[in-house]
């Protein structure tokens, strides 16, 4: 028995086409629509069919991929319906966490979530929807660590992963830009209101925050 030093299992070959899969997708690098072959993506590895068509099954699970009844796996396209619901869940959770970080998030916390949200600003004039997109999101997870609740943390970035996939497809047919700067505007008063403990203000943010997809 090793003491002393904690082991991590190295991961398998399915595992690591999966995960390369789904960054690819989330980000946009693979397209919604976009066919995805099993041997092409084995050979792109260099690894089997086996741990490929097992990498496929996870995500098509977690609805980043769509096989039909031929067989045939594609990248899934937006579904409004599900946007919609996973807006819904992510306000509930969102205002959950955001209610615990407030009491662990120190000063010097929140003087880096409003350089955080003056990046976003920043990125939103460079007009670089993906990197806003990932800002956006780097400004939750960094208020959603102090939660001090692992299990909602981790289900809080898992939906955040589905928000960058579904985002990607919406935000770059937006050409109404009101819509970001609210989203940036809120952004800002909701670190003030942590920063002044203000619950009411907090759970309003959020609800508007994530309460309407008008752009959809």
């Amino acid at each position: 028995m090793i003491k002393g030093k904690r082991l991590e299992t190295p991961a398998t070959f399915s595992e690591i086409v999966f995960r390369h899969l789904k960054k690819a997708i989330i980000e946009g690098d693979l397209k919604p629509g976009q066919r995805v072959q099993e041997k092409e993506i084995a050979r792109l590895f260099n690894v089997s069919t086996t741990p490929t068509r097992e990498a496929f099954q996870r995500l098509a699970a977690e609805e980043y991929l769509t096989i039909n009844a031929r067989k045939e796996v594609s990248v899934a396209s937006l579904s409004v319906q599900r946007l919609k619901e996973v807006f819904e869940v992510v306000r509930a959770l969102d205002l959950l966490a955001t209610t615990k970080a407030m009491a662990n998030l120190k000063p010097a916390d929140i003087e880096e979530l409003k350089r955080m949200n003056t990046d976003l600003e920043r990125i939103f004039e460079q007009k670089n929807i993906t990197a806003y997109i990932r800002q956006n999101l780097k400004v939750h997870y960094r208020i959603w660590k102090e939660c001090g609740n692992a299990f909602l943390y981790k289900s809080l970035v898992d939906l955040g992963d589905k928000f960058f996939f579904y985002s990607n497809q919406i935000f770059a047919k937006i050409e109404d830009s009101e819509i970001f700067r609210k989203s940036i505007r809120e952004h800002v008063e909701l670190v003030k209101a942590i920063e002044k403990k203000d619950v009411p203000t907090i759970e309003r943010i959020i609800l508007s925050h994530w309460g309407g997809v008008g752009y959809l």
